[in-house]
């Protein structure tokens, strides 16, 4: 029996070993065991940004534009706005619409008719811009600064009218009805209700009067009529336009002229968001979708709606246009609407798509696809199907859904930045601190880890968000992006790209906080003896904390300079060794005795206003030849 027994090698040797890690940009994991946390992943990343493999970087900072405070109330919204090859920003504070100026100079309302409580949106195409709040009928503008009434109400008198002996009309009976129009947007009213009257003679003409508008808009009244008998006409059709209340028809030659408009209603009140899709324009409110007449956004007929059968009591939260579908999400499921063309719409569930979204502003397209954020989770959807893109934080996720208002949900914003390729998602809790932050999806970090998200997050307090993504006039202003605080500060402040050397947010030091992957040895004890961090010169202070089998060995200062030298300064003295400054280091400390066991986490503290970089670390260790033959 004895000859069949073997001893077996000692996995470990009782010499000086290194562990060494050297990618931490592969992002957040809450998912496994931290044993099994991949070592170029984390527990832990705010504040720090992924977007460069092989380097953690400090995120870049933001800044305070505006000039001055634009209320005291939380912002109800914004937005960069394309119109007629203009660009401009409309603010919604505290019942109030403001046109800030590209320096962020507040200036006079332009507008104060909307709600002061509700969220406010600003959708548009290329002619005009709209506000809707949900309770007042929306208005419109064309350059930011005028508004008026979407929609022109129909007369609500008839028009006053007497015979004329000359003329080219025949003899019989005529009907009359006129419209008001907006010439600056050919946007006309419904016609008003028909009056009649009676040419005795063989020939005459009839002299015509209308009621004025009381709309400021309306600059012009378009005149209608038909020759009921003996003709028989039934069809009112145009017969002249013009800025005068009073018109004289002289001639019956419109038998083949406009017929007068009868579905050009005014758009409801209770409007709440909407968007601009196959050439007409659709708004939500509860589980209803109305939609507009074609090529006229401010024509809204009253039958021109859908009502979507969401279950368990759903209302629409959220509409998005994504090529010939636009998807139509509820709190939890969705529907389509797919348009071949702009006069053919057929209404599908979504049996792929699983989740909803919170709000208007949880749902953003991203490259040939949306990405919806619920409380089942942030999904891709690609016109067929989701794909989950929260598993490696569910719970995190799983912790603000339970812990958060809904009220607070409501409001949660996304936003896609091509430029850096991420999706940045405002939330009312962050785990584990349980304060405000955001969640960052790195793009290009996710498709070099083979598809796996790869997150990060920060501590910043955002409403929503507004990037400057159209044809700006002015160099340097595309791109840029902004946010409004969640809180009563009144404040905007602009998000630096990654080009900046900026990490300070709003002037103040920026806390960047690491927690690492649990380094595990096994069944091996080992004496960890000390740490090197490779790093690039900076500004700014840097602890690291080791976490030894969950005891902390206490938090250790690391040395990080304070930036490379520069051509010039004083300290850079031609001819020693500190001319040029060195752009890669190392950082060192030594652990106390009582540093032993089997699991090393290193948690990593940088403190300032500059873009720090970790490009790795490496502890030394001196683990026991064989595990232990006893029980702890």
């Amino acid at each position: 029996m004895a000859k069949n027994l073997r001893t077996g090698s000692p996995l470990a040797a009782r010499t000086r070993q290194t562990i060494q890690v050297e990618d931490l940009t592969g992002g957040i994991d809450l998912r496994r065991s931290p044993t099994l946390v991949d070592p170029a992943r984390a527990q832990r990343l705010k504040n720090w940004t992924i977007g460069e493999p092989g380097a953690l970087t400090v995120e870049p900072g933001y800044t305070q534009v505006s000039a001055a405070a634009f209320g005291s109330t939380r912002a109800q919204g914004g937005a960069r706005v394309y119109v007629g090859g203009t660009a401009f920003t409309l603010m919604a504070y505290d019942g109030q619409v403001f046109r800030p100026t590209d320096a962020w100079v507040r200036g006079a309302a332009v507008y104060s008719t909307v709600s002061s409580v509700n969220n406010v949106f600003f959708p548009y195409d290329r002619d005009l811009v709209m506000v809707l709040d949900g309770s007042n009928r929306p208005r419109f503008s064309t350059n930011g600064t005028n508004w008026f009434l979407s929609g022109t109400d129909a007369p609500s008198s008839k028009a006053t009218l007497s015979t004329l002996s000359t003329g080219g009309l025949s003899s019989g009976e005529f009907e009359v009805a006129y419209s008001y129009k907006h010439r600056g947007t050919a946007h006309e009213s419904n016609i008003s209700s028909g009056s009649t009257i009676t040419i005795t003679a063989s020939s005459g003409a009839i002299a015509a009067t209308a009621s004025p508008s009381t709309d400021p808009k309306v600059d012009a009244i378009v005149w209608y009529a038909k020759h009921k008998l003996p003709d028989g006409e039934t069809v009112f059709r145009k017969v002249s336009s013009g800025a005068a209340s009073t018109t004289t028809i002289t001639s019956s030659a419109w038998t083949a002229a406009t017929e007068a408009p009868t579905n050009h209603d005014v758009p409801p009140s209770s409007l709440k968001f909407g968007v601009s899709w196959k050439s007409r324009w659709w708004a939500a409110f509860n589980n209803r979708l109305h939609f507009t007449e074609l090529f006229q956004p401010q024509s809204w007929p009253a039958l021109f709606f859908i009502d979507i059968p969401f279950t368990k009591g759903d209302s629409i939260t959220a509409i998005l246009p994504l090529g010939d579908t636009l998807i139509v999400r509820g709190q939890s499921g969705a529907y389509l609407v797919i348009g071949q063309t702009s006069l053919d719409f057929e209404v599908r569930p979504s049996q792929a798509a699983e989740g909803g979204a919170f709000g208007p502003r949880a749902s953003v397209a991203v490259s040939q696809a949306e990405v919806h954020i619920s409380a089942d989770g942030v999904d891709r959807f690609d016109g067929a199907a989701d794909g989950s893109l929260e598993d490696d934080i569910q719970v995190a996720w799983l912790d603000m859904t339970k812990n958060s208002a809904s009220t607070s949900l409501d409001n949660v914003a996304a936003i896609y930045d091509p430029l850096s390729q991420t999706i940045r998602i405002a939330v009312p809790r962050v785990f584990p601190t349980g304060a405000r932050g955001e969640w960052i999806l790195n793009l290009d970090r996710t498709r070099d880890n083979s598809g796996v998200p790869a997150w990060t997050t920060t501590d910043r307090d955002v409403a929503f968000y507004m990037r400057w993504d159209g044809n700006e006039p002015t160099a340097g202003n595309r791109g840029r992006m902004f946010f409004v605080p969640n809180s009563t500060v009144g404040q905007v402040y602009e998000i630096l790209d990654r080009t900046s050397e900026n990490a300070a947010t709003n002037s103040s030091n920026v806390t960047a906080e690491y927690r690492g992957s649990a380094l595990s040895l096994g069944l091996h004890r080992a004496r960890v003896l000390d740490l090197h961090v490779e790093y690039e010169p900076h500004g700014g202070a840097a602890s690291a904390e080791t976490v030894i089998d969950g005891v902390s060995m206490g938090s250790v200062p690391l040395t990080i300079g304070s930036g490379l030298y520069t051509y010039g300064a004083a300290s850079a003295t031609y001819g020693t060794a500190l001319y040029g400054g060195a752009s890669r280091k190392k950082a060192y400390t030594t652990l106390p005795l009582n540093a032993e066991g089997r699991t090393i986490v290193l948690n990593l503290t940088y403190t300032g206003s500059e873009r720090f970089k970790v490009f790795g670390y490496t502890y030394t260790i001196l683990p026991e030849p064989s595990p232990r033959q006893a029980g702890e």
